[in-house]
C-alpha cells in the first residue's frame, strides 16, 4: 500500500465526481495519461502510478453543477435564480452580482462555455468560493494527518490552481482565525512534499477574490513556504496563462535565491499535440513534465537515453503546423487583463472560438 498521496484538483468545466466504485473524470484523465508516460520507460514497465501513490480527487464540480442547472432555468429572473442558489448554500451574494450576471447572460447566454466554464470562475470568485475552500482545506488537513508531513503532494489545474492557492494560503497562515472553519497547519510541522500548479491562474483570480497575492503568500517552496518543492507548468500558447502570469523572478523577493534554484521548477511546454493547449492531458504527456513528476513523487528516474527516446516520441506526436496556426489565431486575442467580467468573458469567448476553429482545421 502506498505511503504517500497525490491530491488532484480539477479546473473549470464539467468534471464527474469520483464514487466508491469509479474514478472521477479528472482523476481518470490524469491517471491514464501518467500510465501511458510510464510505459515509455523500460524500468517502469508493468507499473501504474497507483502502485506508487494513493490518488485522491477533490471535486467541487458537484456544487457548480447545481448552480449551472439553476442558471439555465431562464424562465425565472436572474435575481430569483441567484436567491435560490444563495438560499440553498446558505450564503449571500454581492448586490451588484445580479445586474452583472443579467448583463453577461444577455451577451453570452447562448454560448455553451458560459454555463460550463465561465460561470465556474464567477461563482468561485463570489458566493461559492468560501465553501470550496473550507472543504478543500479539510481534505488537505485530513491527508496530512493520515500520511504525515512530507508525504502529501498536490496537483491543481486551471481554476483549481486558484482554488488550491487560496486554500493553502488560509491553511498555513501564521495567525489563527477562531471564527472560520479552515483548519490550521504549520509550515514547520505539516509541510507538503510538492505543489504542482498546471496552467496557473491564481494571480488572475486574485484580482477578483483579493484573498492573497500568490507572489507574497505562503504558497511557495523552502523554509518559509508550505511545500518543499513548488512546480509551475504552462504552455506557451495557453492564453489563460497570459494574464497576470505567475512568473516570480529570482531576486530574493519571492523566495531566497537558494530556494528558487533548488526547490522551484518552472516548466514551459511548446509542442502542440491537440488544439486545446489548456488541456491537462497535453500538459502531462510532455516528458519534461512527466519525468519531473515521477522523479519527485515516485523517486523514479529515467536514464538519459530513455528520456531522450521519450522526448523524440513526443515530438513525433506534434501536429505539423499547429503551433503557427495557434499563434496566428491567438495573436489578436486581447487578453491582457480585465476591468470587468464582461472583458474577461469577451476574451474567453474569443479563446473558445479559436480553439474550436483550430480543432476543425487540424488533421
Amino acid at each position: 500500500m502506498p505511503s504517500k498521496a497525490l491530491l488532484l484538483v480539477h479546473g473549470m468545466g464539467n468534471h464527474t465526481a469520483p464514487t466508491a466504485d469509479a474514478r472521477g473524470s479528472f482523476g481518470r484523465q490524469v491517471i491514464d495519461t501518467c500510465n501511458l508516460a510510464l510505459k515509455r520507460y523500460p524500468k517502469h514497465q508493468g507499473k501504474g502510478i497507483e502502485d506508487y501513490v494513493d490518488i485522491v480527487e477533490f471535486n467541487y464540480n458537484k456544487w457548480f453543477d447545481e448552480v449551472r442547472a439553476r442558471m439555465k432555468e431562464k424562465a425565472d429572473s436572474v435575481h430569483k435564480r441567484l436567491s435560490g442558489i444563495a438560499g440553498h448554500y446558505n450564503v449571500t451574494f454581492p448586490i451588484d452580482l445580479v445586474g452583472e450576471l443579467a448583463s453577461l447572460e444577455s451577451k453570452f447566454g447562448n454560448n455553451t462555455f458560459f454555463y460550463t466554464h465561465w460561470l465556474d470562475v464567477i461563482f468561485y470568485s463570489t458566493i461559492l468560493g468560501a465553501k470550496v475552500r473550507v472543504d478543500a482545506g479539510r481534505e488537505v488537513a485530513r491527508l496530512v494527518a493520515k500520511y504525515g508531513a512530507g508525504n502529501v503532494h498536490v496537483m491543481a489545474h486551471s481554476l483549481g490552481s486558484a482554488v488550491m492557492h487560496d486554500t493553502l494560503s488560509l491553511l498555513y497562515r501564521p495567525e489563527t482565525d477562531l471564527e472560520d472553519e479552515i483548519p490550521d497547519l504549520s509550515i514547520t510541522n505539516h509541510k507538503l512534499a510538492s505543489v504542482w500548479m498546471v496552467a496557473n491562474v491564481s494571480r488572475l483570480l486574485n484580482a477578483a477574490t483579493k484573498l492573497s497575492d500568490p507572489l507574497r503568500s505562503v504558497v511557495k517552496p523552502g523554509d518559509d513556504g508550505c511545500a518543499i518543492v513548488f512546480n509551475s507548468v504552462r504552455h506557451e500558447l495557453d492564453p489563460f496563462t497570459w494574464v497576470s502570469r505567475f512568473s516570480p523572478k529570482n531576486n530574493g523577493k519571492w523566495v531566497s535565491e537558494y530556494a528558487y534554484d533548488a526547490y522551484y521548477l518552472d516548466i514551459v511546454n511548446s509542442l502542440v499535440t491537440n488544439g486545446d493547449t489548456h488541456d491537462i492531458t497535453q500538459y502531462l504527456e510532455d516528458p519534461n513534465v512527466s519525468e519531473a513528476l515521477f522523479s519527485q513523487i515516485f523517486k523514479l528516474k529515467a536514464s538519459n537515453t530513455d528520456l531522450e527516446k521519450a522526448r523524440e516520441q513526443y515530438r513525433k506526436k506534434s501536429i505539423q503546423g499547429a503551433y503557427a496556426l495557434l499563434e496566428t489565431e491567438f495573436k489578436d486575442l486581447k487578453i491582457r487583463g480585465f476591468e470587468s467580467w464582461q472583458d474577461f468573458f469577451s476574451a474567453g469567448k474569443g479563446l473558445s472560438g479559436a480553439i474550436k476553429l483550430i480543432k476543425e482545421q487540424l488533421p
